[in-house]
């Protein structure tokens, strides 16, 4: 189960890559519990906690307004039963300031439940992103 939940994650991301927000939902349970960026500040427009299926859209359409990748590399997949864990490495322009970062350690977690995400966690450097948001 672990290597076919790895493969769904993996799915994602190519579909992320085509900026392909309908081929991500198909993996999206109907009883989400959570799909959010660890942090308590809300500096970055994506940083919203998003409980329902129908609002993960916006957290793609909030990344798409402000964020222009070009690089966007997950890798170094592990599971453990259900949960599936990837380092992602990524650089980014934010398009309300210019900024160029190159992310090299960004952690995201999912929790599967019969092939579906049912939660997602990523954690990033939320200081830099604030920084570079309100620069």
């Amino acid at each position: 189960m672990s290597d076919r939940n790895i493969q769904i994650i993996q799915q994602i991301y190519a579909a992320f890559g085509r900026g392909d927000v309908p081929g991500i939902m198909e993996h999206i349970a109907e009883d989400l519990r959570r799909f959010s960026v660890a942090s308590e500040l809300q500096v970055a427009p994506w940083h919203m906690q998003i409980t329902k299926k129908a609002d993960v859209p916006s957290f793609f359409k909030a990344l798409a307004e402000t964020c222009e990748f070009t690089r966007f590399e997950p890798h170094d997949f592990a599971a453990a039963g259900d949960v599936v864990y990837c380092s992602v490495r990524f650089d980014v322009t934010l398009k309300t300031t210019g900024r160029k970062l190159q992310i090299d350690d960004e952690m995201h977690r999912f929790t599967l439940r019969n092939g579906r995400v049912v939660e997602w966690r990523g954690a990033e450097d939320t200081a830099l992103i604030a920084d570079a948001l309100l620069a």
